[in-house]
């Protein structure tokens, strides 16, 4: 049987939605399989709200234009709402740690991206969202951008301070308000601010002399952007040649693609996967393969995809065609995908919803969506859902998560209810002290696997109503649990 061609859209959007709050929060476990952190790693423990979650508000509002559904519109109000009224005192958005968790109160990059959601939601929405979110909206970017952000580069504008990927965002944010609100407060600087980036950051000849990429920050001549963020600036500069008329910005765009697409590599799947950099030494450039993302490369893709429908081109299209393929293989089937492959630990096997937000937009906007798709969308998913990983497991039932362990093993032992902000460590009874979690976080019938020196099988528990998916490097043979017995040390 040949696997499919791409993803499961509508199960990719049915298990972000099941992370969503009845306030509109976007809830998840916020993951970073570029940079191997997330707030387990920090002690931060919280999974509450994410700004990085919010192109999921862009990719709902280009689907609901595509084929209108009340409970869906229901649904983007509920999130839009959230969204543009969630702010710090100081004008910044709440929710901007990512994978830092709530220690962390400041950052471009999660700022410019809830203000790019909420344009590009505004462009698909405006005709028929109620006129007071849209006036939300215009007041939560222009309070963003010329309040919270002001302080980021010089007087809100890129200086070489800036981080490439972040003032991009930013400046696609700019040009997204100026196209929905026909507002051009903006038009004239930010031009000004792209051909500071073009001129400062693009570098010519990466890998080959059709090609560019950026730098990351101007005082690092050694290293460049990781191939995840490329999309934050191909996409603005598309924008940008249609709102000034000039076509320099499509060139530049279409370097940038293929800087990605020549970069990709196979990996043991036989897959097309993203880069994660290139590096200088040696007095040559060299190819960083991975540890790296699979979840998360929709920023880049939809960057490609805007180009080619403007400028046709077989390269890129295959690869977009690949990459499809690679969502398809690493999709488990309760509809997430898997996070990366190379870090040996949770962050290869916990699904972030602030990465696959963005891959549900760049989806979306590449395929539309068919008939069946809102009530697929909608429908409760009742399984026991397992990711195996060579060192753990991800498993979510209902409201439960946990990163667990196989038998006998004691590293992670994390639970967490996806209506619930905090999560930590398992501790058992004999532990007095530390946070214990709270009775209702216990998964009912939770199953228990073990690796043995050859396979991975489940240990004790029900195979009813289990599904299982492994990237771990032990065979998972299926079959009835080994031990009737307490799977606990």
């Amino acid at each position: 049987m040949n696997p499919p061609s791409a993803p499961n859209l509508a199960a990719l959007g049915n298990w972000l939605h099941s992370w969503v709050q009845p306030d509109g929060a976007i809830h998840g476990f916020h993951n970073h399989p570029v940079w191997g952190v997330n707030p387990y790693r920090l002690a931060d423990f919280t999974a509450g709200h994410t700004t990085w979650a919010s192109p999921f508000l862009a990719g709902l509002a280009e689907a609901i234009a595509l084929r209108p559904d009340p409970r869906a519109k229901a649904l983007l109000e509920r999130l839009v709402n959230f969204q543009s009224t969630t702010f710090l005192p100081d004008g910044q958005y709440d929710h901007i740690g990512f994978n830092a968790g709530e220690i962390c109160k400041k950052g471009l990059i999660h700022n410019a991206v809830p203000n790019l959601s909420l344009g590009l939601t505004a462009l698909s929405a405006r005709d028929w969202l109620a006129p007071r979110l849209l006036d939300q909206i215009r007041a939560a970017i222009l309070r963003n951008m010329e309040v919270g952000c002001l302080s980021y580069g010089k007087n809100g504008r890129p200086d070489a301070s800036s981080v490439a990927n972040q003032d991009y965002a930013r400046i696609w944010g700019k040009l997204l308000f100026t196209r929905a609100f026909e507002d051009r407060r903006w038009y004239d600087s930010t031009r000004e601010d792209l051909d500071y980036m073009i001129r400062t950051f693009h570098l010519a000849g990466m890998p080959d002399a059709d090609s560019a990429g950026t730098l990351r920050v101007l005082g690092i001549k050694d290293i460049l952007e990781p191939s995840e963020y490329y999309g934050l600036m191909i996409c603005p500069l598309l924008l940008a040649a249609e709102i000034y008329g000039d076509g320099r910005y499509v060139e530049e765009a279409g370097k940038l693609c293929r800087h990605v697409v020549r970069s990709h590599w196979i990996d043991e799947r036989g897959q097309t996967r993203c880069h994660r950099m290139w590096y200088f030494a040696g007095n040559r450039w060299h190819l960083n393969r991975g540890p790296m993302l699979i979840a998360g490369m929709g920023d880049s893709l939809e960057g490609i995809q805007r180009y080619v429908r403007l400028r046709p081109d077989a390269e890129l299209e295959a690869f977009l065609v690949a990459c499809d393929r690679t969502y398809a293989t690493y999709q488990h089937p309760r509809g997430f995908l898997v996070s990366g492959t190379g870090w040996q630990s949770e962050v290869d096997i916990a699904p972030s919803t602030g990465w696959q937000s963005h891959d549900f937009r760049h989806l979306v906007h590449r395929h539309g969506i068919d008939a069946g798709f809102w009530d697929a969308f909608f429908t409760p998913d009742l399984r026991t859902s397992v990711l195996l990983g060579d060192q753990c497991l991800w498993i979510e039932q209902g409201q439960h998560w946990a990163i667990g362990d196989y038998l006998w093993q004691c590293v992670f032992g994390l639970v967490g209810r996806k209506d619930r902000v905090r999560f930590g460590v398992d501790l058992p009874d004999w532990i007095e002290g530390g946070w214990h979690p709270p009775k209702d976080y216990a998964m009912p019938g939770r199953p228990v696997f073990i690796k043995t020196d050859d396979q991975i099988a489940l240990w004790t528990g029900s195979r009813d109503n289990l599904a299982v998916a492994s990237i771990a490097r032990h065979p998972y043979v299926p079959g009835p649990a080994l031990s009737g017995q307490s799977g606990s040390p």
